[in-house]
């Protein structure tokens, strides 16, 4: 489907079905404001996948005129790939949420599902596996 003419599924339910689980544990570095955690089934050191995890906390402004912090949570999803002429490329997925602190919880899960519908609606495949931005 061209991307121009795309729809999404506002407030749609997702769920993952097929696959299999990987787990994921924390490898022990040091994160500032978060975690990151490896792919527990992936043994070699080069090509082990990885998510870094990140939580900014909101600041709300202390008066009128001053500017706030918005909340901010992101996750990084590391996948090594070592190509034909013999690198090993650190490919990344980046998923970044900046929210304010009075958006209500209800309007959160709806923002989060309509983002993950851009990624996993089929309307979008064009554009993440070829690149078209027609």
């Amino acid at each position: 489907m061209p991307l121009q003419s795309a729809s999404i599924q506002s407030g749609a339910t997702w769920s993952s079905t097929g696959g299999s689980a990987l787990s994921l544990a924390p490898d022990g570095r040091i994160v500032t404001d978060g975690v990151r955690l490896i792919v527990t089934a992936d043994t070699n050191l080069l090509t082990r996948r990885s998510v870094v995890a990140k939580s900014v906390l909101p600041v709300a402004a202390p008066k009128a005129g001053v500017v706030s912090r918005l909340g901010k949570n992101q996750m990084v999803y590391f996948i090594p790939f070592v190509a034909g002429d013999g690198l090993t490329y650190n490919q990344s997925i980046q998923i970044i949420m900046n929210l304010h602190h009075e958006y209500t919880e209800a309007n959160r899960r709806t923002a989060k599902t309509d983002a993950g519908a851009l990624l996993l609606d089929s309307d979008f495949d064009d554009f993440w596996v070829k690149s078209l931005l027609t």
